[in-house]
């Protein structure tokens, strides 16, 4: 397969800014009354989270959760689509510019969202927004999670590299604040305190030259692990479990899959420059970070846009990276995510 590079990243996220002691304000509204005001505090405390930016508490939203009680999932899905096209088309049209290709050039679009589901969706929306042509190959990855990057990325190499001409948009876009929940259940609890909104987007094409070269995807699928972590649809919007064990079944099994991966790429851990660690949590930082036996510093990137923009979903793993890039961090570089399966992604950037 010929050469396939990342030729532009860029990111959006929506207008509304909170801080953490926002966030415990808004906590205290959307949570029942018996949950403890001291509970919410110490979940915000050991988030890693400084601020999040949310679209539900956009000025054009500020009622979502407090008119009429609890919204249905139809009014999530209604937030979701205007949020998730303006990011999408914020972020694709800086990637468009800073990769300097003409918008009529691409020839694929592969989206990714596990907040959100319409059709036509972001894929027409932003061939039409965009100008791209009319015959732009369209595929949407849907409700895969955290990972999902990880998988559009790998479309677009596995496009790119066997289509010489090929020149594919990758836009991530996730509005997790859509599915805040009223909640006692302490998983769903975390959940509100670790998510928050943004999009990503890539420009992924052939070239020997240019770009940072996409080489390589691996994937896992951890073994008795499927209740570990799970994301399904409810009533009242989507609904996380998120187990207590997710941590210590990464740093168990994480190491080794990774280890292997690499050693099939010619590589071992100590050639690796740079880490991007999608940041579930800092516990999830940690696990990896243990499970590799890296320097904790290796964790610095994910914990900073962990800290200034919360967990984004699957648009998350494309702030790191361009976190990475920004620093001119020496390739090569790992991304790592995981989501409901429990399943692991891998990409290696040279």
């Amino acid at each position: 397969m010929m050469r396939v590079a990342i030729h532009a990243l860029a990111t959006a996220r929506p207008s509304f800014q909170m801080t953490r002691a926002e966030w415990l304000e808004i906590a205290a509204r959307i949570s029942p009354p018996e949950v403890d005001r001291g509970v919410l505090a110490r979940l915000a405390e050991r988030s890693g989270i400084d601020t999040r930016w949310c679209a539900a508490f956009e000025s054009e939203n500020a009622c979502f959760y407090d008119a009429g009680g609890i919204p249905g999932t139809a009014q999530r899905m209604a937030l979701w689509s205007r949020a998730a096209r303006a990011m999408a088309l914020d972020a694709s049209t800086q990637a468009i510019a800073r990769a300097g290709v003409d918008a009529t050039a691409i020839t694929h679009v592969v989206t990714a969202s596990c907040t959100g589901f319409e059709s036509p969706g972001i894929d027409a929306f932003l061939i039409e927004s965009l100008g791209l042509a009319r015959d732009a190959r369209r595929l949407n990855l849907g409700f895969m999670g955290c990972h999902a990057a990880v998988n559009a990325l790998a479309a677009a190499r596995a496009i790119a590299g066997s289509k010489p001409q090929a020149t594919v948009l990758v836009c991530c876009a996730e509005v997790c604040s859509a599915h805040f929940h009223h909640t006692a259940r302490v998983d769903q609890l975390i959940a509100n305190t670790l998510f928050a909104d943004g999009a990503a987007a890539a420009i992924v094409a052939g070239d020997a030259v240019a770009g940072v070269e996409l080489a390589a995807t691996h994937t896992t699928l951890i073994a008795d692990t499927a209740g570990e972590m799970r994301w399904t649809i409810g009533d009242r919007g989507f609904e996380m479990t998120l187990g207590a064990r997710v941590p210590a079944v990464l740093e168990r099994e994480v190491g080794a899959w990774v280890r292997g991966a690499l050693d099939g790429e010619g590589l071992s851990v100590s050639d690796i420059g740079g880490w991007a660690i999608h940041p579930g949590g800092p516990r999830v930082i940690d696990a990896v970070t243990a499970a590799l036996a890296l320097d904790a510093r290796a964790g610095d990137p994910s914990r900073a846009v962990l800290r200034e923009c919360g967990n984004m979903s699957s648009a998350t793993l494309l702030f790191i990276l361009e976190r990475l890039q920004r620093a001119e961090v020496p390739r090569p570089w790992v991304g790592l995510a995981f989501g409901p399966g429990l399943a692991g992604e891998m990409l290696l950037v040279r």
